[in-house]
């Protein structure tokens, strides 16, 4: 991961735990993007597979609160992969005007190899820090998580 290498930061991020956070994250994320080319495959597809592994019959509005993205960047995201065939929408048995969206053979196959790729790189990231260093890193963000609260909801 190259711990030499920064972008450029301003001055406010200098010796910032947040942008340390950010630049692993974008790190990762892009290795993962360049994995998943091949395969014809952006993060945001491979995510929607998972959860479409893992819940079948989500809805457009599931996947918003899920990938916590907007309603026309779900739209589109969705589209892609029904016209890749790696996904259907079926009438929900309730309410017709909603659809569920269903894996098909070819999409589960894609997101399998997906996320194999995707746990090899997940797994190569990890080896930098032992198990201890692991759960107290993931214990310590996890406390910031739960404890922030956006500025404007301070005042």
């Amino acid at each position: 991961m190259g711990s030499e290498v920064y972008p450029v930061c301003l001055p406010w991020e200098e010796e910032s735990t947040m942008y340390l956070i950010k630049w692993i994250f974008t790190t990762v994320r892009r290795e993962i993007e360049i994995a998943l080319r091949p395969l014809g495959l952006t993060s945001p597809q491979s995510q929607t597979l998972y959860i479409l592994a893992m819940s079948p019959g989500v809805t457009n509005t599931d996947l918003e609160k899920l990938l916590l993205i907007d309603k026309s960047s779900v739209t589109s995201l969705v589209n892609g992969i029904v016209k890749k065939n790696w996904a259907v929408r079926k009438s929900h048995p309730e309410d017709a005007r909603m659809k569920q969206i269903y894996l098909t053979e070819e999409g589960l196959k894609i997101h399998k190899v997906a996320e194999r790729t995707i746990e090899a790189i997940k797994s190569s990231v990890g080896q930098t820090l032992s198990a201890r260093e692991s759960e107290t890193l993931r214990s310590l963000l996890k406390k910031i998580l739960s404890d922030y609260h956006p500025a404007d909801a301070r005042a």
